[in-house]
């Protein structure tokens, strides 16, 4: 009895430790620490930074070689996600008003290589809504897009041979509240199509198909009704199941998937739903298995506590598992990336610890996970580039599992979601990243790439000296300080690299040079 007395002492004692204990290591290496071109699918990363409020709207959409390096950005580009176009353009969401997340973008834009807006789309529609930071009233417009932005015949927001976005083709993005007089439901999705002159020409609203049948796990609307809210959207594309003659899978056909467990297809002809996964689990084994895999990790796995989903979409058409359906899994205590087939709802290729080689008992195991955001991007060779979102790391992985480029963010800044917060931590958080071919970007040189090999642990070492204190330190001896007068003007932050500065005393980023000894 007192052994297990002690034991339960022990347990408390651990749940209870103060907020300012940290499991995690506070100084990490940045930009790209594994590097193998034989390997990789080279060319250009485009990343979309988490950062809120007005200072993520000037902080722009940065695009790095293989090599780490900081080649351009976009100013004054909210991203998420951020669609690089043929020749160097950038689709993106905009934020106007002097508020929102990156959720939350009113204002939807076309972007040359220099930043300047050639086309754009918002809501004919107004509404008044309060500045939180103020209280004063403005005017923001209907559409809020978020999560997914797209441009026909691309289909995943991502490269895939011959599916080059047409400069003419229709748009499509996720919305909030596309018309005045409908009640604003956070969680209720709405998609919304338009050409290339502006006009809406097709909206759906899950709203419309609103049953049990879609309810998932007791989530509800204010207003009561089950939460349909999506985190990713895209049209399904030329695919094998329809050239099967299987018309649930019809190219402009839209695949949509609610937070956690529900995926479903939603014809464009009729609205309806066409395709469904979840949130029922249990019909027949073979589902049983997969929904494992979709349900939510927990400690155990294929636990059911209410992982998040983000970027489900349709491998496209000329890529390594075209057809199949591909999703990160947020989980609730490691996260997975899962390739299905969506016909017979076999897993066909999935990335988390245990298929990296870690036993499940293992505490490891559990190390690859982002409770948000977060995405996956299947390359033309195979390879698969997945977003690790909220520790900012991007990696690109074989069909092997084998990691053969990894690169962390070095941009750190202010979260800036919650004013209320007191000491916020600095946060490198990516949303989405994507991998694009050098040649969408023809005003760049593509550079020369050199293989990184990760310094060996036991040698990673900061220079310290023993005389002075901390603060007292020099750059080339320990990590720069964020220099607190910048915070507010991120854009010069992030258009300085590193690698250039004429003053290595003055360096931008959270950055370092690190010595062994």
């Amino acid at each position: 009895m007192k052994k297990l007395s002690w034991l339960v002492w022990s347990a408390l004692a651990f749940l209870c430790l103060p907020a300012g204990v940290e499991a995690a290591p506070t100084v990490f290496p940045t930009g790209t620490t594994i590097y193998k071109p034989e390997k990789c699918w080279n060319g250009w990363t485009v990343l979309s930074n988490v950062v809120a409020g007005e200072k993520r709207q000037h902080r722009g959409v940065p695009l790095y070689s293989m090599n780490g390096d900081l080649m351009h950005v976009w100013k004054n580009a909210a991203g998420f996600p951020p669609t690089v176009l043929p020749g160097g353009k950038l689709l993106t969401g905009m934020q106007t008003a002097p508020f929102g997340r990156g959720i939350q973008n009113d204002k939807v834009v076309e972007m040359d290589f220099d930043g300047n807006i050639v086309w754009s789309v918002e809501s004919p529609y107004k509404e008044t809504r309060t500045d939180p930071a103020t209280g004063k009233e403005v005017q923001v417009s209907t559409w809020l897009q978020h999560h997914n932005l797209v441009r026909w015949p691309q289909t995943a927001g991502y490269y895939a041979p011959g599916s080059d976005p047409d400069p003419d083709g229709d748009t499509m993005f996720g919305a909030y509240a596309p018309e005045p007089g409908k009640p604003r439901l956070f969680n209720m999705e709405n998609v919304v199509i338009v050409d290339h002159d502006g006009k809406v020409k097709w909206r759906w609203s899950a709203e419309d198909v609103v049953s049990e049948e879609l309810s998932t796990r007791g989530r509800k609307n204010p207003d009561g009704t089950p939460s349909l809210g999506g985190n990713s959207m895209g049209w399904l594309g030329p695919n094998p199941w329809y050239d099967k003659g299987d018309a649930r899978f019809h190219p402009k056909n839209i695949l949509m998937n609610n937070y956690n467990d529900l995926l479903y297809i939603i014809d464009h002809e009729t609205g309806k739903v066409v395709w469904q996964l979840g949130p029922d689990y249990s019909r027949y084994p073979q589902l049983q298995k997969l929904g494992l895999h979709i349900n939510g990790p927990s400690w155990s796995f294929g636990g059911q506590n209410g992982g998040m989903i983000h970027n489900v979409h349709m491998i496209p058409k000329g890529l390594p598992g075209a057809g199949n359906i591909l999703l990160f899994n947020n989980g609730g205590n490691y996260s997975l990336v899962t390739e299905f087939n969506p016909v017979t709802m076999q897993v066909v290729w999935e990335y988390y610890g245990r298929a990296i080689g870690y036993a499940e008992s293992h505490s490891l195991a559990h190390y690859f996970f982002s409770p948000a955001i977060s995405n996956a991007q299947r390359l033309p060779n195979g390879n698969t580039l997945i977003t690790e979102g909220d520790g900012g790391r991007v990696f690109e992985v074989t069909p092997d599992c084998e990691t053969v480029w990894e690169f962390i963010n070095p941009d750190y800044s202010w979260p800036g979601l919650d004013s209320s917060i007191k000491n916020p931590r600095m946060t490198n958080m990516v949303y989405r990243a994507y991998r694009i071919p050098y040649e969408y970007v023809p005003q760049l040189k593509v550079p020369d790439q050199h293989p990184v090999v990760p310094t060996d642990n036991a040698e990673f070492r900061i220079a310290a000296s023993r005389d002075v204190t901390p603060y007292d330190r020099k750059a080339q001896d320990v990590v720069k300080p964020f220099p607190a007068q910048h915070l507010g003007d991120a854009a010069d932050l992030l258009t300085q690299n590193p690698r250039d500065a004429e003053d290595e005393d003055d360096m931008s980023y959270n950055t370092m040079e690190l010595k062994n000894y």
